[in-house]
C-alpha cells in the first residue's frame, strides 16, 4: 500500500495523521516520510484495513430492515389512540 492510498483510507474512516500516530504509537514526521518510500509498514497497512472494517460495521445500518416493523406499529398506535373530540369539548361545558 503507498502513502497516498494510506491517507485515502484515513480519509474513508474520518481519521486524520494525528489519531495514525496515536495509534500506530508513532510521531507524524515519521508517517510523513513514508511519503518518499514505495510502500508503508506492514503494520500501517493492518491497522488501517482494521480501522476500516470496523467503520463499516458501525455505519452499516439497514434502515428499511426494520421498516415493515415500525409501519405495523404505527398503524396500532393510531388505531389504540382515543380520537373522540366530542368527548372533550363536552367535559369543558
Amino acid at each position: 500500500m503507498t502513502y497516498k492510498e494510506f491517507l485515502e483510507m484515513l480519509e474513508e474512516v474520518e481519521l486524520d495523521l494525528d489519531s495514525a500516530a496515536e495509534a500506530l504509537d508513532l510521531e507524524i514526521s515519521d508517517i510523513k516520510s513514508w511519503e518518499e518510500e514505495d510502500e508503508i509498514p506492514k503494520s500501517a497497512e493492518k491497522w488501517i484495513k482494521k480501522e476500516k472494517v470496523e467503520f463499516a460495521e458501525l455505519h452499516n445500518t439497514n434502515e428499511d430492515e426494520n421498516f415493515e416493523d415500525e409501519e405495523e406499529d404505527d398503524l396500532d398506535d393510531e388505531e389504540n389512540e382515543d380520537l373522540s373530540f366530542d368527548d372533550v369539548e363536552e367535559e369543558e361545558k
